[in-house]
């Protein structure tokens, strides 16, 4: 088979855009609350293929309308061009950021003073079965978080931030807590019954927004941003090469690990996947108010879509099924009350055409699910644990803040 070239699709690739990898299509409201802040977040994305694993989405704050448009590509992992972030990339900024920036929110609501905080977390993950055959399924594991700051405060109190953000963070309650995600089938305009996994109201989503026959475009130049997105270069080597007919398990690991800039208030994250392509690392910056970088739950909501729609194009060209460029459209919910967060099932309208029947194009959008990492992890119930390694500063002062 030939990954490279994936289900038929339409526009630019990467490669042929003139712009930023990521920009900002519409301001949306200036005066946007902080999504730590905020008791609940809604977000709208949607997702198109540009060819190969190119593809673009667009994700927006329901509240606000702001709107980013966001790259993703694959690796050499499974024969991709790596010129944007991959899906899971997205997905692990936006988990990372999300805690990253409640710790801080939290440690200056209480005047505690730190004068460094850098975060690490890692997810495992493994792929298992024949992708070919449609018996392949995403297998995920433990959760980790791993918290060094500098301060002179007390190790038990700022354990005590620590955990109270962790329970604060939307990301991380839907990784801890199992919420099946919900989908919507429509085939050739037309609703379809989706079984085999939960369905979601099809009545609620009428599609992709007309894109007018051009791609998206910043909202100006001052929201065209070169600096969100910047890739790592490396030696020219891959550990691990996922296949499409791989018989045993192959493990692995998304990796996020970056710091927290006390002056802008904002969080870069250096991902990667250490097993599968240490060369491939991409820095993602984020910001909670969504202004300067998308906001960390942006993220983790654009990086799922991605997911799905990268086992999509996967699966669709093994089965050389005649699908005409799958369109998808997700929305995600989250909210905190009383220091609790909690994240609901994500629904999920896949759009397809073509020469495919519904029970062909039922089986393309559950093979998708039963192999999307992230979709998987927010499905079943993770253990997760953290580490706290705390550093008194020192007596000079000099830090990070």
């Amino acid at each position: 088979m030939n990954l490279a070239n994936g289900p038929s699709q339409t526009g630019a690739g990467l490669d042929e855009s003139p712009y930023p990898l990521a920009f900002v299509t519409d301001g949306g409201d200036a005066r946007a609350v902080p999504e730590h802040e905020r008791e609940s977040s809604s977000f709208r994305c949607e997702v198109v293929g540009l060819g190969r694993f190119h593809k673009e989405g667009l994700v927006a704050d329901v509240a606000t309308g702001r709107t980013w448009r966001l790259p993703a590509d694959e690796g050499k992992y499974l024969r991709g061009t790596g010129l944007a972030p991959a899906p899971l990339m997205h997905w692990a900024a936006g988990l990372h950021g999300d805690v990253t920036s409640r710790i801080a929110h939290i440690a200056n609501a209480e005047s505690l003073i730190l004068d460094e905080l850098r975060v690490t977390v890692s997810q495992r993950f493994a792929s298992k079965g024949s992708f070919a055959r449609g018996e392949a399924v995403g297998l995920v594991f433990e959760l980790t978080w791993e918290i060094n700051i500098v301060t002179e405060e007390s190790e038990a109190r700022v354990s005590s931030v620590v955990d109270r953000a962790l329970r604060s963070s939307p990301a991380n309650a839907a990784m801890v807590t199992a919420q099946a995600g919900r989908f919507a089938l429509y085939v050739d305009g037309r609703a379809t019954p989706v079984t085999g996994l939960p369905q979601a109201d099809a009545t609620t989503e009428m599609g992709p927004s007309p894109r007018r026959g051009r791609p998206p475009r910043p909202a100006g130049p001052a929201v065209a941003e070169d600096t969100v997105l910047t890739t790592w270069p490396g030696a020219n080597s891959s550990t691990v090469v996922l296949s499409d007919d791989q018989q045993g398990a192959i493990g692995w690991r998304a990796r996020a690990s970056g710091s927290y800039d006390f002056e802008s208030g904002l969080v870069r994250a250096t991902v990667g996947f250490p097993e599968v392509a240490a060369t491939e690392q991409w820095s993602l910056l984020t910001d909670a108010t969504n202004r300067r970088a998308p906001s960390p739950l942006s993220y983790f909501s654009i990086g799922t879509a991605f997911c799905y729609h990268t086992q999509l194009c996967r699966y669709a060209d093994v089965r050389r099924m005649p699908i005409s460029s799958p369109r998808l459209v997700q929305s995600s919910h989250f909210s905190t009350s009383g220091g609790e967060a909690e994240a609901r099932p994500f629904d999920t309208h896949l759009f397809v055409s073509g020469g495919i029947d519904d029970h062909q194009a039922n089986s393309f959008l559950v093979a998708a699910a039963n192999t999307c990492y992230a979709h998987r992890a927010l499905s079943v119930n993770i253990d997760s644990s953290h580490v706290t390694h705390v550093e008194v500063a020192a007596a000079s002062g000099e830090g990070g803040r």
